[in-house]
């Protein structure tokens, strides 16, 4: 019998992750966490992160006196979010666990899920079950936040081929796919170091319209109240940013 293929997410978000991607300078991280403390309740109310990557919002928050907990899959980005917390001098709980298998019961006052961390299954039931499992973190009446890929910016300016050089003078050549019935986009990264070695990974992460959102958000639980072109907190329009950013109730009536 042929073995399951590993899934694309399993160890992809490791240093050679932060490498490519980039990390976001601080003044950015600072503008982002203050937008969120825009649509969180004030602190200290309990918020969870969903997939908080090296922990720059958790860090953030909890700094400005909210109760954070931190959740990912990746003990490499789990490991420097630990550091950050301790250079900050604050207490995060941080734990290593896939979004899909979270159990925490209505503990959360709100839960965030940040920077495209949803729609790494090629199954939309797949994907409203991982959603599922976040909204049944919060609080009857808590928010929900999540920043997401917007499809329709995307698509518009859609860069099939690309190509950078890391400062080491490592190079990078980038190819993309998307299957516009799927809603799938598939990228490719090819990289060569200065010594000569070469790699490749590709990531397949599913493209979300806001309709396509609004539909699933409402499947889970959820009631969107605001739709934003990203972390501007502008209203959602065409030809905005590549990311959108929703703002969302836990629907009470699906507790009773």
């Amino acid at each position: 019998m042929e073995e399951a293929r590993q899934h694309w997410s399993r160890d992809y978000f490791d240093e050679w992750y932060l490498r490519l991607f980039g990390r976001p300078d601080e003044n950015r991280t600072d503008q982002e966490t203050a937008a969120l403390c825009t649509l969180l309740p004030p602190p200290p109310c309990r918020v969870l992160d969903a997939a908080c990557g090296f922990g720059r919002h958790a860090v953030r928050l909890a700094s400005a006196g909210y109760d954070v907990v931190g959740v990912d899959s990746s003990p490499h980005q789990l490991s420097l979010a630990r550091e950050a917390a301790e250079q900050r001098g604050v207490a995060v709980e941080f734990l290593q666990l896939d979004m899909a298998d979270m159990t925490f019961g209505r503990q959360f006052d709100a839960v965030l899920n940040l920077s495209t961390a949803w729609g790494y299954s090629e199954d939309d039931e797949e994907n409203l079950e991982t959603l599922r499992a976040m909204v049944h973190s919060l609080r009857p009446g808590g928010i929900f936040v999540m920043e997401i890929a917007h499809r329709d910016a995307i698509v518009a300016h859609y860069a099939s081929r690309d190509w950078s050089e890391l400062d080491d003078g490592t190079i990078v050549w980038i190819s993309r796919s998307f299957d516009p019935v799927a809603g799938v986009n598939v990228v490719v990264h090819r990289w060569r170091t200065p010594d000569g070695s070469e790699y490749r990974r590709e990531h397949r992460v599913r493209l979300f319209t806001p309709t396509e959102i609004d539909r699933l958000f409402r499947a889970a639980g959820l009631v969107p109240t605001e739709w934003y072109d990203g972390f501007s907190l502008r209203t959602l329009r065409l030809g905005g940013s590549n990311h959108l950013l929703v703002r969302a109730l836990a629907d009470e009536g699906v507790w009773h």
